[in-house]
């Protein structure tokens, strides 16, 4: 650190540099608590506690009316790591693989990664079998996921009694409370996922209890959530793009007569370009097999259905379309 190294005496310090990149898909306004207090500690010879410096932050950012700002920090970090940490990282078959990076080339080109989750299993056509517990097998990422909910929600209520109580500097909170509702729908996704599988494990067992209507039925409301999910997704992001796009110019594959070219970088993984709007918000999610998913669980629906006298459905998940 700046402020205590000895360079500081030794040397003709002319300035510090602090640097916040915006290419890990950050928006610029979750940036100002670092700005502030990286700055203050590289210049200020006897650096004070850290929550001194951010209690200075809160209060000449936000005003005297912003109450437990440590807290929301806190909380909004909990949530981003619960983000982070609620997926798999999976080698990517989306993305080409690594050419380099600034330091060497890769030789031969090493794999891209995503987040990934695994999907509930998809019945057997004939009985509408169902064996595989994805809620047991992910039950240590559930209660993580019900850990994280209760938090956000004490997040919620920070956020919204900061927004009527903040003097300066209200745009900054609406730009987190835009990705509280990312990390919301995340969250939800997850206990979606959950109930599917609760609800096709009851197909099967209305089928082995000779009740085949009852049977089609929950694997109905097993794809309705499929759809439920996408929906909540897309209102989620959508929300996010009006918040953002408050500061930021959109972003757009053609305008003004030119349209973008996108090539995906091979050197560095800059998150932001995984699409060129802001959709790269919610890849993981959109990179997940959901329409074959949605489209063999159907298939064993309408085959079961077929045997007993059900009419059959026939719908798709659309699950990429964004609107």
């Amino acid at each position: 650190m700046l402020s205590t190294h000895s360079g500081r005496k030794d040397a003709d310090v002319m300035g510090i540099i602090n640097a916040g990149w915006a290419d890990a898909g950050l928006h610029p306004e979750t940036f100002w608590l670092g700005y502030a207090a990286i700055t203050a500690a590289g210049w200020r010879p006897s650096t004070p506690d850290p929550h001194e410096i951010m209690g200075s932050f809160y209060r000449v950012f936000y005003g005297p009316g912003a109450a437990s700002m440590d807290r929301l920090y806190q909380l909004m970090s909990y949530q981003a790591q619960t983000w982070t940490d609620s997926w798999e990282r999976v080698e990517s078959t989306a993305r080409k693989p690594i050419f380099g990076s600034s330091r060497r080339i890769s030789v031969p080109r090493q794999a891209a990664y995503d987040l990934s989750i695994d999907l509930p299993e998809t019945p057997a056509p004939f009985d509408l079998g169902y064996s595989y517990p994805w809620s047991w097998a992910n039950r240590k990422r559930l209660e993580l996921v019900s850990q994280a909910k209760r938090e956000h929600g004490e997040l919620l209520t920070l956020l919204k009694e900061n927004l009527e109580r903040v003097e300066t500097n209200r745009y900054n909170l609406e730009v987190f409370l835009s990705i509280a509702g990312l990390y919301r729908q995340s969250l939800e996704l997850l206990e979606s996922l959950s109930r599917i599988d609760g609800l096709l494990k009851s197909a099967y067992e209305s089928s082995r209890g000779g009740k085949p209507q009852q049977a089609v039925s929950f694997v109905d409301q097993a794809l309705d959530e499929a759809r439920a999910i996408r929906d909540q997704r897309n209102k989620a992001l959508r929300n996010a793009e009006q918040v953002f796009y408050k500061s930021w110019h959109p972003r757009v594959p053609e305008a003004n007569g030119r349209r973008f070219f996108h090539q995906l970088d091979d050197v560095k993984d800059h998150e932001p370009d995984r699409t060129v709007d802001l959709s790269y918000l919610v890849y993981r999610q959109l990179m997940l097999p959901f329409d074959a998913w949605y489209e063999k669980v159907q298939a064993a629906r309408n085959a079961y259905a077929g045997r007993h006298a059900t009419q059959p459905r026939r719908d798709s998940l659309e699950w990429k379309k964004l609107e």
